[in-house]
């Protein structure tokens, strides 16, 4: 009996302690998977907030200034805009942040960066597995809408380019002209390794009211 019942006990052992070992990558392999093969963005659940009740209005329907009083400052977590393309497909709430739960649900804004009309830089970034996708396919001349609760703003893509994620030449914060960028990971196809460039939109403002004291 020993023949027969040792070495299955040593055979289940082994296939345990295979599968304890291996049991991470197969799950990382079947989430990428899922991520690559899904055709709508997925759901997550999220306590992140809102501070943004939709805005039906259009570039011709609003004032040309509009008072601080009238804007509704969201804090970190908090959706106050929607960004839109619709050559590209480009649909995503914005946040305030960018941490990875805001990054699950949206694009984020980098906090150190200001919201639209306030006349200087805005930087959103956003996977370019989800909702950052439809870059791959964005070219100069398109038209990015970005709504939020005090006004619609439209702004004209102008170029783009690929740089290091260290690469501070890529932007300034201290600009004092209103322009949109948008980032994301590069390249789209590849799915293993870190991927350390990354793709900038760079928009000039066209349209929408001038956020005044």
């Amino acid at each position: 009996m020993a023949y027969i019942y040792m070495p299955l006990i040593f055979t289940v052992i082994g296939y345990g302690i295979l599968w304890i070992a291996t049991a991470p990558v197969i799950d990382f392999v079947y989430n990428v998977g899922s991520m690559v093969m899904a055709q709508e963005v997925p759901e997550f659940n999220t306590q992140l907030g809102s501070v943004f009740d939709g805005n039906d209005g259009t570039p011709e329907e609003q004032p040309e200034f509009v008072s601080t009083s009238n804007v509704n400052l969201p804090v970190f977590g908090e959706q106050y805009g929607q960004i839109t393309c619709e050559r590209i497909g480009l649909d995503a709430p914005v946040y305030f942040g960018d941490d990875n739960d805001i990054l699950r649900v949206g694009a984020g804004q980098y906090i150190g960066s200001f919201l639209p009309g306030y006349g200087r830089l805005i930087m959103l970034c956003a996977h370019n597995t989800t909702f950052f996708r439809p870059l791959q396919i964005i070219e100069a001349g398109d038209i990015i809408v970005f709504k939020t609760s005090y006004g619609v703003y439209q702004y004209q893509v102008s170029r783009t380019d690929i740089k290091d994620h260290n690469d501070s030449s890529a932007y300034d914060l201290l600009k004092e002209e209103e322009e949109l960028i948008m980032y994301t990971c590069y390249p789209f196809e590849t799915m293993v390794g870190t991927k350390t460039d990354r793709l900038f939109v760079y928009c000039e403002k066209i349209s929408g009211p001038t956020v005044i004291d």
